[in-house]
């Protein structure tokens, strides 16, 4: 026993001396003393063990009745903020009141009896924190037993018992008024049908695509642009149509297709017919990775003949020499009555004089450019001439759009002119169209209104998720119409869709200048009355598996230049980035339960570091200049840029949890009703190491929800394998199932010839993970699953 305390005593000392160092170092940069008082501790009582005396414990029991009093008065009864703070000292009292029997020293207030009760009290605290660690634990608690009032019985009836477009109508809704699946039954879901397609989801290729269905089809989309048509009961196969892309060194590493359009000229207004024959009345619209616009017979899967170029528009006409293939498309097009709407995706941060990022509007018969519109010139509208190219450098709009037919707009949700992170070359238009949403004439091409999100963005806070209109209650009793903007910043616009005015107040706050010459930094910036996962990050945010880790986190957040969000970039000193460039929202976007007014969205929370650096030292340091990974070059620019997740040296965020929650907001108060964690560690590898134990901390989420009439907010877009169902009212999990890898598109659901409603997901591997073996077993096979479930009752 003298050996044990004698080794224990000096481990636990010279613990205490690497956190009382430590916490010297945090105290200098202006961070909390409570590190250095907690070291010295430690290291009293530890040289008390080490001669044996009572006294250690006394010291280790004081050490962690100090160590609760500063938890709670920093934190509060936040779980998962109090674990790493608690749990270490309750080991170190545990362990040092089972040694008084081996201690020297009055033991009459720690005699058997009473060291029972503490010893029973300290693993009592062990085994309910073990247990929490495997409880969701809401940020914002639903009120008991609320319920959610119908406002608009009809909402969704409409679409009937179809999913026609990328959001199930062209308002982005992603609602279906189905309640075959409810709250009652849906413990009882089960597979009805998997689908293969056969496209391997590695080496850059996702799914992240959000099938249709139409009539008595499904139709959906690989990373690899080949289009399937299935049977929605059977999930057996009736065509497909090989794109047969081109690699570029661009599109190598990123291959996506999330969605594809839908024109029936059976129900369009106009007079205009399609070819002869009856072919191609109803027609998939679909783009390419390697920059081609195609339709498709919807019953056959053929080309179009008399679209385009035999079925084939090219989009890098008025685009420019392209060599390097940095202009293509990933995101779902969108058909807005008799004009497809595309924009294009531009790689970040490698250069200058990248590609216009120029927004077209195309005859969804013939295939003919109607329209364009351009942020460097966004008056002109129609087509340019034969030759001329579109001026580069513009703002892109690489995510999907929004149609309103009544009012002849289309909504589209831009970006900012590249490089992301140096703004010093922005031109007049990009400045004033970056991450906006811009309202464009869908007959002229000419813009009505446009509202910005972030002024003088440099941070890659593209608008990128598809915006949804809704017709919200007014306090007059009748209706005004919104369009909700959801954005990477977590701020959440609502404007009224004919004008652009803020519905829900808007104000320009003051936020930090002091970057690097030549950089167009605004000294104000947008922020909404509305947000997810908005808020200031403070030091007490700073989190970590261990105690140890939080030490060294809160040392890397006092070292970092921190004044709020936009806090400009310099060279040398490392800036935190929060929300972070990944988001907030991303293009995944949310839902709307249209009866009830309640938006549903899904968020990110990952803070990252980012500074300049010359690229003659980057070169020789060895960092590797890519458009995703961890440095770029941003030729043309006096800087590259070094970034990276902000982490601790366990590899886990060095910021509180949620990393990723769902979030239920009542738009006719502006309350957000709850919001719990989406997401556990089960399948998310650290250094490696794959935990295996579902214990929902909250991850980062992609794709987006799916909300129906049921009550039901269905989810899979999490880095675990599963499909979620939630409570629309509380947010409570009611049923999970376990899927082969993991998953990034959004839900969709319909209703069957026979009768039974199905839900359907793509299953293709979790996101950007930086590996091929996520994809697991079925994927490495090429069998990409995509699955539905119905009820069984």
């Amino acid at each position: 026993m003298r050996v044990l305390t004698l080794l224990i005593g000096a481990v636990l000392a010279l613990i205490g001396i690497a956190v009382a160092g430590l916490g010297i170092k945090l105290a200098w940069l202006g961070g909390s003393w409570y590190y250095v008082l907690a070291g010295a501790l430690m290291v009293a009582s530890g040289i008390c063990l080490v001669r044996r005396k009572i006294a250690a414990t006394w010291l280790a029991l004081l050490l962690l009745a100090f160590t609760l009093v500063w938890s709670l008065w920093e934190v509060g009864f936040d779980f998962w903020q109090l674990v790493p703070r608690l749990m270490t000292f309750i080991v170190i009292a545990l362990v040092l009141t089972l040694l008084v029997p081996a201690l020297h020293g009055n033991r009459r207030l720690l005699g058997a009896g009473p060291r029972g009760v503490v010893c029973l009290a300290l693993v009592a605290s062990i085994a309910g924190i073990g247990y929490g660690m495997f409880q969701p634990h809401p940020t914002v608690v639903a009120e008991p037993g609320a319920t959610a009032k119908v406002i608009a019985p009809e909402a969704g009836v409409a679409d009937g018992n179809d999913w026609t477009a990328y959001g199930r109508n062209t308002h982005g809704e992603r609602f279906a008024q189905f309640d075959q699946i409810n709250k009652a039954n849906v413990k009882d879901l089960q597979v009805a049908w998997t689908f293969h397609t056969g496209d391997m989801a590695i080496n850059g290729a996702e799914y992240q695509g959000t099938p249709l269905k139409v009539d008595d089809t499904v139709y959906l989309c690989s990373p690899l642009n080949n289009v399937f048509a299935l049977d929605p009961i059977t999930g057996a196969q009736k065509w497909k149509f090989d794109a047969h892309i081109k690699e570029t060194p661009a599109n190598a590493g990123w291959k996506r297709c999330r969605g594809v359009g839908y024109f029936d000229a059976d129900k369009a207004t106009a007079s205009a017919t399609p070819a002869a024959g009856g072919e191609c009345r109803q027609r998939i619209v679909t783009t390419t990775v390697d920059a081609r616009l195609i339709e498709l017979d919807a019953k056959t899967g053929k080309l179009c003949e008399s679209f385009g170029e035999n079925g084939v528009v090219d989009l890098l006409k008025g685009i420019g020499p392209n060599t390097d293939g940095s202009y293509y498309l990933t995101s779902a097009p969108l058909v807005a009555g008799d004009v497809i709407v595309v924009g294009g995706k531009i790689n970040d941060n490698l250069k200058t004089d990248e590609p216009s990022g120029v927004t077209r509007g195309f005859d969804v018969r013939t295939g003919e450019l109607l329209w364009a519109w351009d942020a460097r010139n966004p008056k002109r509208g129609v087509p340019l001439p034969e030759g001329e190219l579109y001026p580069k450098e513009s703002p892109n709009f690489w995510g999907t759009a929004a149609f309103d037919e009544k009012l002849g707009l289309v909504y589209i949700p831009t970006g900012n002119q590249t490089p992301d992170f140096w703004n010093g070359n922005r031109h007049e238009g990009s400045d004033e169209y970056n991450d906006s949403i811009v309202a464009i004439d869908v007959k002229t091409g000419v813009d009505a209104w446009h509202f910005r999100t972030a002024n003088n963005d440099m941070f890659d806070y593209d608008v990128s998720a598809q915006p949804i209109l809704y017709d919200l209650p007014n306090k007059e009793g009748g209706t005004t119409p919104v369009i909700i903007a959801m954005t990477k910043r977590g701020q959440i616009f609502v404007l009224d869709r004919r004008d652009g005015k803020p519905v829900f107040p808007v104000e320009q706050r003051k936020v930090a200048t002091d970057g690097v010459p030549g950089m167009r930094i605004s000294p104000t910036q947008p922020y909404s009355q509305l947000s997810v996962g908005a808020e200031k990050l403070k030091e007490s945010d700073m989190w970590g598996a261990t105690v140890f880790d939080q030490l060294l986190c809160r040392i890397d957040f006092k070292e970092m230049r921190w004044e709020g969000e936009f806090t400009p970039i310099v060279e040398g000193q490392r800036t935190l980035i929060y929300p972070g460039y990944y988001g907030g929202i991303n293009w995944g976007g949310g839902a709307i339960d249209a009866s009830t007014g309640t938006l549903i969205v899904n968020d990110i929370r990952m803070a990252q570091w980012g500074r300049f650096i010359k690229r003659e030292k980057a070169k020789e340091i060895g960092l590797k200049p890519s458009t995703e990974g961890e440095y770029s070059e941003q030729l043309g620019t006096p800087w590259g840029v070094e970034r990276s997740m902000f982490v601790s040296p366990l590899g886990v965020p060095c910021f509180k949890p949620p990393f990723g929650t769902m979030t239920a907001i009542d738009l006719t108060t502006g309350k957000t009703k709850w919001q719990v964690p989406m997401g556990s560690i089960q399948d998310a590898p650290v250094h490696g190491i794959v935990p295996g134990v579902n214990m929902p901390l909250g991850m980062p989420t992609m794709g987006g929800p799916l909300v129906t009439k049921g009550g039901l907010t269905f989810f899979h877009g999490t880095l675990d394998y599963y499909i979620r169902a939630l409570d629309n009212d509380s947010g409570k999990e009611l049923w999970r199932g376990r899927l082969p890898v993991g998953g990034q598109g959004a839900p969709m659901s319909y209703v069957g010839r026979d009768g039974k409603q199905y839900v359907v997901i793509t299953v293709g591997g979790a996101t950007r993970t930086n590996t091929n073996d996520n994809r697991g077993r079925i994927a490495r096979r090429g069998e990409i699953m995509r699955q539905a479930v119905l009820t069984t009752c």
